[in-house]
């Protein structure tokens, strides 16, 4: 419904459900070449580690803070990021949760990436993003189109849906239009329980790797710089 606000129910983070021995995630920062995404995934893109294993991914704010969601950050350990291009890892050293929505500022090392153009205006409905994540198994980019251009949902917050392909691992990663402009944060599958059951009891997300075009609810990039800013005070 363009224009029209959206209540979704469901459930389904889309943070990676399993941490398989030897299983690294992969980066985008090749994948992405020649895409929209290419910029961003290049110098303003990390995985993000929790106690060793892949959950999901965080993108440039400033020069000291990344976003994330905080989703991701559920389970204990160590947080780390590797950065997309080149894989050079730095610790996270400091956290700050939202309670207003699924979103987390990390303190990184200065200069650790960089921030993204971010977009200041809603997307359209039919309008091509492109998604950047780290899937422990599976294409690290993902392109689809803005199906609700304005949509909330319980305890994730406000933003836009999108019908793409994306994996188990996307959650916290940069979404973008075709000028690379970030649109928001990839959240969550609404609905996707079944889903992220089946990518936790095999080990893989098969129901992604199988190319399913799937609902998911991107966190406005409006949206979570506001609430950045006011944690950050």
């Amino acid at each position: 419904m363009t224009g029209r606000r959206r209540l979704l129910q469901g459930m389904g983070g889309l943070a990676a459900a399993w941490s398989l021995a030897g299983c690294a995630a992969r980066l985008p920062g090749r994948e992405a070449a020649g895409t929209p995404a290419a910029q961003v995934s290049t110098t303003g893109f990390a995985a993000l580690h929790l106690g060793g294993a892949p959950r999901g991914a965080a993108v440039g704010f400033d020069d000291c803070h990344v976003l994330t969601c905080a989703h991701v950050l559920t389970q204990g350990g160590a947080v780390t990021l590797r950065r997309g291009l080149d894989g050079e890892e730095a610790p996270v050293l400091g956290v700050l949760r939202s309670r207003r929505m699924d979103l987390a500022v990390l303190r990184v090392p200065a200069g650790f990436l960089e921030a993204p153009p971010r977009a200041t205006d809603a997307p359209r409905s039919g309008e091509a993003v492109w998604a950047a994540g780290a899937p422990g198994i599976g294409h690290s980019v993902a392109q689809g189109v803005v199906e609700a251009p304005d949509a909330e949902m319980p305890g994730f917050g406000r933003g836009f849906t999108a019908r793409m392909p994306a994996l188990m691992g996307y959650s916290g990663g940069p979404v973008v239009d075709s000028s690379g402009t970030l649109m928001g944060l990839t959240s969550a599958m609404p609905g996707g329980g079944g889903a992220s059951l089946l990518a936790f009891l095999t080990g893989a997300d098969l129901d992604g790797l199988a190319g399913a075009d799937r609902q998911v609810f991107v966190l406005s990039i409006q949206r979570a710089s506001a609430e950045a800013m006011r944690l950050l005070g």
